[in-house]
Parts: C-alpha cells; sequence; structure tokens
C-alpha cells in the first residue's frame, strides 16, 4: 500500500506541511492545542475561528495558512462529545486527508488530543485505517496520463506531544494492525473492482494461493475443479455454473495455528464474479455493476490476507470457503422449473435463474457441515436486492438462528463502524418457499419480503451449527461518491466486522 504512519513526540511538530487538530464542538478557545497554535501565530488563529464562526462541528472543517513550519492549520470538527466514537474519528479523518491530498500535500501531522481519549492501541489502529483505506485509489486500468493525476498522501504522523515511550509503543502496535486490516480491506476493494473479463474463478484462486505463499505456512488453501465438486455431491453449484464457459471453482482456506483451537468457525462467500441472471436475464442497467456479484468472497480472502500477515492466535479454528462460477446464459444454462439436487440431498425447483446465490451458498453451508464438522457458520453474500429497498445502500441486512452468535456479531459491526440491522427469518414465510415439485423453491415468486425469504432458504440447510447470514447486497459497492473512508466502487465491506468478531475475546 502507498504511505506511511509514524509516530512522533517532543515539544512542538516540526517539518510538516498540515498540522491537524482535532476539536470537540464548541471548544475551539478552551483547547490548549488551539491556545498555542494562537500565540504562535499572533492571535490569527482565534480570530479566523470567529469570523467564519467554527465551533467544532461534526465535518466542519477551518483551515489557516501560512503556519509556523507548516504551510496549513486544519482544525478538524469532531461534534459533541456524546456523539464521539473511534469509528466516527476514524471517518472524518478520512475526509480531512482527502482535501489534504486534492490539495497536492504530501505529508501531514495529527496533534494529539485529549478529545481521542488514552487507548493509544485503537488510536493507532483508527489512524492507519482511516490513511490508508482514504489513500486508495483504483486506477489500473486508466491511461500512463490519467494514473499520473491520482494523489496520493505519502505520510501521516501522529504527534504525541510529552508522550511517553510505553504511549508511543502503544500507537506503533496499532497502526500495524491498522495496516493489516487495510491490506484486507484493500485487498477486497481491488477484487471487487476488476471488470469480469479479468475476474473468474482461476482468478480468485490465484488470489488465495498467493495469500497462501505470503502467509508462509499460516494458511492452507484447496482448490477443488468441477470432477472433485461432482464427486462431492454438489450437483446444484454444477447446475448453476454450467452456463458460463469458465470453469467453477471450491476455494478452500484454513488459518492454521498452534494449538489449533477447540472451537470451529467457517466464513463462507458469495463468489459470483459476473451475475448475468442466467436465462433469467437481468436488464442492461440492473447488469452493469454485476462484476461486484463476489464481493462476499473478496471480503473473505480480506479476512484470510489480514490473518496471514498478522499471525497471531485468535479463539477459534478458521476456515474459508468461496464457492466460485459466473451465472451466465447459454444452451448448457440451468432453466427455470429446473430441479437440481443439493449436496444435502433437499431438492430445489428453480423458478428465477437470477437467484442464484442462495443455491451455491446453500452449498457451501452444506460442505462446512459435513466435511468441516463446523461449530459456526457466517455467509455473507450480495443476495437480494430487496435487501436495498428495505434498508438502502449503507446497511448490511442480518439474519441468524443464534441469539448470543447474533449479538456478538452485531456488537463486532458497530464497533467497527459497519451497519448492520437485524430481520426477522419469519417461519411462516417458509411456506412460500414450498415446492409441489421439489422440496422447495429458490423464490417465492410473490415478489415480497425478497430478503426474508432468500434467508429462509439458506437457512433450510443448517443443521446444528449456529448461523449467520448477511446480506451486503447495498454496502459491498458505492455507484456514488466517495464518503469517508468508503471509495467509489468496491468498499470492502465485512472485512473489518469479520476481523473485529474474530479477534473479540
Amino acid at each position: 500500500m502507498i504511505g506511511e504512519v509514524k509516530v512522533a513526540a517532543g515539544q512542538f511538530p516540526q517539518n510538516t506541511q498540515v498540522l491537524i487538530v482535532p476539536i470537540f464542538e464548541n471548544t475551539p478557545e478552551k483547547d490548549h492545542v488551539v491556545q498555542l497554535l494562537d500565540k504562535k501565530t499572533g492571535g490569527r488563529l482565534s480570530k479566523k475561528i470567529k469570523r467564519e464562526q467554527f465551533v467544532g462541528k461534526d465535518d466542519q472543517t477551518l483551515t489557516l495558512g501560512e503556519g509556523i513550519s507548516f504551510e496549513e492549520v486544519v482544525l478538524m470538527g469532531l461534534g459533541s462529545k456524546q456523539d464521539f466514537s473511534p469509528t466516527k474519528f476514524t471517518s472524518t479523518l478520512a475526509i480531512v486527508l482527502k482535501k489534504i491530498t486534492s490539495s497536492k500535500y504530501s505529508h501531514a501531522t495529527l496533534f494529539y488530543s485529549h478529545a481521542l481519549g488514552t487507548d493509544f492501541t485503537r488510536i493507532g489502529k483508527n489512524l492507519a485505517l482511516s490513511f490508508y483505506l482514504s489513500n486508495y485509489s483504483f486506477g489500473k486500468y486508466k491511461g500512463t496520463e490519467e494514473r499520473k493525476k491520482i494523489t496520493h498522501l505519502e505520510e501521516l504522523t501522529f504527534f504525541i506531544g510529552k508522550g511517553t515511550k510505553t504511549q508511543s509503543g502503544k500507537v506503533q502496535q496499532g497502526i500495524q494492525g491498522g495496516k493489516a486490516i487495510a491490506e484486507g480491506v484493500n485487498l477486497a476493494r481491488d477484487l471487487v473492482n476488476e471488470p469480469a473479463s479479468h475476474m473468474h474463478p482461476q482468478t480468485l484462486a490465484g488470489y488465495a494461493r498467493s495469500i497462501q505463499k505470503e502467509a508462509k505456512g499460516i494458511i492452507d488453501v484447496d482448490i477443488l475443479g468441477r470432477d472433485k465438486i461432482r464427486t462431492l455431491g454438489m450437483h446444484a453449484f454444477l447446475d448453476f455454473a454450467r452456463g458460463s464457459e469458465r470453469e467453477p471453482m471450491l476455494i478452500i482456506l484454513h488459518y492454521l495455528q498452534t494449538p489449533t483451537p477447540k472451537k470451529k468457525i467457517c466464513l463462507i462467500g458469495k463468489s459470483v464474479t459476473f451475475d448475468s441472471g442466467g436465462l433469467s436475464l437481468k436488464s442492461s442497467r440492473a447488469m452493469i455493476d454485476m462484476k461486484m456479484d463476489m464481493a462476499g468472497g473478496a471480503a473473505v480472502l480480506g479476512v484470510f490476507k489480514t490473518l496471514g500477515m498478522m499471525k497471531i492466535p485468535i479463539g477459534y479454528d478458521v476456515w474459508g470457503i468461496l464457492p466460485a462460477c459466473e451465472n451466465m446464459p447459454s444452451g448448457k444454462a440451468v432453466k427455470p422449473g429446473d430441479i437440481v439436487t443439493t449436496l444435502s440431498g433437499k431438492t430445489i425447483e428453480i423458478v428465477n435463474t437470477d437467484a442464484e446465490g442462495r443455491v451455491i451458498l446453500a452449498e457451501a453451508i452444506s460442505y462446512a457441515q459435513k466435511y468441516l464438522k463446523t461449530d459456526k457458520i457466517i455467509d455473507i453474500a450480495t443476495l437480494t436486492g430487496a435487501c436495498m429497498v428495505g434498508l438502502g445502500t449503507d446497511i448490511a441486512g442480518l439474519f441468524g438462528n443464534d441469539v448470543a452468535f447474533i449479538s456478538s456479531f452485531k456488537k463486532a459491526a458497530q464497533s467497527s463502524g459497519e451497519p448492520v440491522w437485524e430481520l426477522p427469518l419469519y417461519k411462516p414465510y417458509a411456506e412460500k418457499i414450498k415446492s409441489h415439485v421439489a422440496d422447495l423453491k429458490n423464490v417465492s415468486g410473490t415478489g415480497y419480503a425478497g430478503a426474508i425469504t432468500g434467508a429462509l432458504v439458506l437457512s433450510e440447510f443448517v443443521e446444528k451449527s449456529p448461523w449467520i447470514h448477511v446480506d451486503i447486497a447495498g454496502p459491498a459497492y458505492n455507484s456514488d461518491s466517495p464518503k469517508g473512508i468508503l471509495p467509489r466502487g468496491g468498499t470492502g465491506w465485512g472485512v473489518r466486522t469479520l476481523l473485529e468478531f474474530l479477534f473479540r475475546p
């Protein structure tokens, strides 16, 4: 990744272009750093604060040029103390860093303020996340001249003032952890942003192998092709893959620890590298961004990228499964009305070939239970447009069968700053996915409660394992302008929450 985050201490920051000072609402005049800077600028800072009525509201900034040993001072509004959170700080700092980068500056220093609290490890982690995630760009396919126009911040220094070596060490430790998490997020973003012409099941398998190689013995990878998948009995998965010329892949990752934890958890990511809708063809407008239908799998690969870098013991024996394929129309493609047989032995009537994700995930869930004997399962998928209708593009839908598991996941999501909203697994709706010719249908056909019925299909394949389903159809891809740490395009949504969940005691 581009750039570096460092820690510095001393009497006053030196040799920086831009000095950033975080300020709570209605506290500028009381802040000791502001008072110090006001003296050094001959009172010009306080005059500009009054003139521009800067009070430190959310996302409010004030810039003063011609500083002492730097070119600009930026006061960064954090809003009220009551509403402050580490994730809010991360997002706010990202906005400021992007503005600094757009002004062609290459180096900035953030002055430590008591407003940030005293958890210096967490401060370091959030600094790194804000810096590396806001510094992200995907210019791989732009021409040479256009790539030259892409600017990045080269360095962010955290000035801790008279902080101790212990405090500086904790910040540095947090920075290293945050950078590793950002590596995972940015990998997921890169994978989602790749056009479908360059991203196939084999490509995902190649990235899994690269993660294995870089982890140097910490991660094991197994790639299963069509013949092995058929031998296992995952016929429904193969039926949805047969419309494409690309061979499907079942990609299995394992985070190795010594000793191996007793409890197994499996992360399953939907990995449809392009979803045309199959013979139930999507409209051209709905199809344009369907390269992102493997965002769940990208998130799982991002998690393993970070685990391979950090190499730390965690409380779970972690497995990952990516059922990777393309959903394409052809003379070989699965047809509406077909009946497919799953690994579990249950049959599914295919009412709509554009509801392929739940069938493929169901196969992966059965694999996790039958062959891995997993204790817990989390699947993450761009599953339904219906979830976007209900929750918009910022919030992921959350379903599950275990109250404690769901509660723990919610806390991880809140801590990471990736919002989720629990939706009901409303059992009476299960009647709507019953088929008169097979065990169940892949869609209800009513046009209502699509996110719920999609989750209910998956639940039919969960046996005894505590299970969570996360529908990331909305937040996995940002079609609008960048906001906070989120770029346009692939967001890497889910990597931070999954890691936060795994790292929690």
